[in-house]
């Protein structure tokens, strides 16, 4: 199955429907993750290392807003195919990332959808304010040690 399947079951089983709401939710939370990549990385000078703080912070910022429910972000209808490339060559840039630092990310994927499987008690998300899926107690993060 493919991880995008597993994390659409995944999303269903934790009673997320295909609505806006939870749209503008989930691109919150592909920002947070894209901050915490870029929130890993070392500028060479520090012209770069301050834009790249910045760019950290602005983006952190917007996702907590888009998570939080005090701003909502949509996909206009004639932006649509231009998004889906545009997720789909994040994805491709992602894999290459990993390549070129010899993650073996097919595992590292793997430790990480079986995580959030765990995130489910008797087949139900822990649902935090603003609809946020959380941990419950006990949950531990991946190992992603042997992977890098």
């Amino acid at each position: 199955m493919s991880n995008f399947q597993r994390t659409a079951d995944w999303l269903t089983a934790c009673g997320k429907d295909q609505s806006p709401e939870n749209l503008s939710l989930q691109i919150g939370c592909d920002i947070e993750e894209g901050v915490e990549f870029l929130a890993c990385l070392v500028a060479d000078t520090s012209a770069a290392q301050f834009l790249l703080n910045k760019i950290v912070y602005d983006l952190q910022t917007l996702g907590f807003m888009f998570k939080r429910g005090e701003a909502k972000a949509s996909i206009p209808v004639e932006l649509r195919e231009h998004a889906l490339d545009a997720l789909c060559d994040r994805e491709v840039a992602g894999n290459g990332v990993a390549h070129f630092a010899r993650f073996n990310k097919p595992e590292a994927d793997l430790a990480v959808l079986a995580s959030n499987d765990a995130k489910l008690v008797d087949g139900k998300p822990v649902i935090l304010p603003g609809g946020k899926i959380g941990k419950p107690a006990g949950w531990t993060a991946p190992n992603l040690k042997g992977f890098v």
